[in-house]
């Protein structure tokens, strides 16, 4: 033991010149034969990184992309991660296609891409790490079907989708620089108004506005490409004009948006098939012309983006998938409520605000209830419609 704590005194002040941990908070480094003094500071830093990720790490917001339809450009926000106040970054906004409709980001964080309805193309950027300021990648805007409205994603990082009304436009994404190459047999037919991919990546689904339709599709892990599921598209369970869409972070349970009823559809997941079937008690109501949903980290609340009413509907998720409002919902949030996305510590709310254009920012208690930030609504573009969050470990 003595030898032990000789040693430990020894490269402490190695150790501390390496990683910036002071002697009262570091990991317990496991004992080692003497090694060159270099040598071992590099090593204990490497075990530091590794075995100290601590449990009091947690998810915080990095910054909040809003797409403009009005003003044809992208705003970008800096997040207070103790506050969730915005703030926006130098050069911002950065232009866009024509009539941005639909923001995502891949699952990095370290690219943007935006759904332009109006010039039929899906505009690329590149993201600064330390400032969240975009840059236009290479070969970008991108080509996609006529009007697309909705782009997602996939859990992997390789693969983007868009949807638009006559189907669905596919890409495998270059993870180095972030270009999109079509994949054969894009684009795939089917309804959709808005596709979202399921947490496992394994299945697509898309609202057919105009149809009253829900389509499911597998992914083929290997090149990305689309499988309509047996029996799609269906029409159980689905309201008039769906365009919302959220799959809860189990992938057991899907929601969509009704438009037209004032309702949001409940679906289980057939984890095998992808199969959507409705769950008992769906529809629930909710606000006047839901057209965005968002489900927390946790998967225990679900919020619902009402146009019609400027409100946002909040629920609490049960083990079965079912929906209750959350006490106190609908709660007025803006007047033209449109995109909604909750943040990955799940303790802030951002929602995309039409009229004048704003980016609406809410804290979320342990309830679920969302309360205005300090200094809300955060000035955007005009028209703004839609909201992505990136997030990293802090």
């Amino acid at each position: 033991m003595l030898l032990i704590t000789q040693l430990k005194m020894q490269i402490q002040p190695e150790l501390n010149r390496a990683t910036g941990v002071q002697s009262e908070t570091r990991c317990e480094a496991p004992a080692r034969v003497p090694l060159h003094k270099a040598l071992w500071a590099l090593l204990l830093l490497i075990l530091g990184i590794a075995g100290c990720s601590g449990t009091n790490a947690s998810p915080t917001p990095a910054f909040v992309y809003a797409a403009n339809n009005g003003s044809n450009n992208v705003s970008v926000f800096s997040v207070t991660s103790s506050t969730g106040a915005l703030t926006a970054v130098s050069g911002s906004p950065f232009a866009a296609g024509t009539a941005p409709t639909a923001i995502a980001a891949d699952p990095s964080g370290k690219f943007v891409y935006v759904a332009n309805v109006g010039s039929n193309n899906v505009s690329a950027y590149a993201t600064d790490p330390a400032s969240g300021a975009l840059a236009t990648v290479p070969g970008s805007p991108f080509s996609t079907g006529i009007g697309p409205t909705s782009v997602t994603v996939h859990p992997s990082g390789k693969f983007l989708y868009a949807g638009f009304a006559g189907g669905i436009s596919a890409y495998t994404l270059d993870t180095s620089t972030g270009a999109l190459t079509p994949i054969a047999g894009s684009p795939f037919t089917g309804g959709a108004g808005i596709v979202i991919v399921d947490p496992s990546g394994r299945f697509l689904f898309s609202a057919g506005f105009n149809a009253n339709t829900l389509s499911a599709f597998t992914i083929n892990s290997q090149s990305g490409a689309l499988t309509a599921v047996s029996g799609s598209p269906f029409t159980a369970g689905v309201g008039k004009n769906p365009l919302g869409l959220a799959v809860d972070p189990s992938g057991h349970f899907l929601y969509l948006g009704n438009t037209a009823d004032g309702t949001i559809s409940a679906f289980s997941i057939d984890q095998v098939k992808g199969t959507p079937t409705p769950l008992a008690g769906s529809p629930f109501a909710t606000g006047s012309d839901p057209r965005s949903l968002s489900v927390d980290p946790k998967g225990s609340f679900l919020f619902a983006g009402t146009f019609g009413d400027g409100k946002v509907s909040g629920y609490t998720i049960g083990a079965s998938g079912g929906l209750t409002p959350i006490t106190g919902s609908p709660f007025t949030v803006g007047v033209g409520i449109l995109g909604v996305a909750v943040d990955a510590s799940g303790k802030f709310l951002y929602v995309a605000d039409n009229s004048p254009g704003s980016v609406r920012a809410l804290s979320l208690g342990a309830n679920g209830v969302p309360t205005a930030i300090t200094g809300s609504p955060f000035a955007a573009g005009s028209g703004t419609e839609a909201v992505a969050v990136t997030g990293k470990i802090q």
